[in-house]
């Protein structure tokens, strides 16, 4: 991240704010992760890490994601607003990481 530019680096909180909207409107919506609504979010997720990966895989997304249900510092930061982000988001990618 230090080797981000100042556009890059507004870039990548822009991303931060637009997941978690994604998700928060999802989750309220009561949508499936599994399914379409559940590819947008996926790939603003994986947009996201490559601000900050230096390669990307799915395996290590999919790892990702499941930690953001597994450690509650994770949790608590996407379900700070609605209960059920982080696994959401743990669904969304675990079906569409590719």
């Amino acid at each position: 991240m230090l080797n981000l530019s100042k556009d890059q680096f507004a870039r990548f909180q822009e991303l931060g704010r637009r997941i978690n909207e994604e998700l928060e409107d999802a989750v309220r919506a009561g949508a499936d992760p599994t399914g379409p609504a559940g590819a947008r979010p996926c790939a603003l997720h994986k947009e996201w890490l490559d601000y900050t990966w230096s390669f990307y895989s799915p395996e290590a997304h999919k790892g990702l994601a499941e930690m953001y249900v597994a450690d509650e510092r994770f949790t608590s930061y996407y379900d700070e607003v609605i209960k059920g982000c982080a696994a959401w988001l743990r669904d969304a990618v675990i079906a569409h990481a590719r």
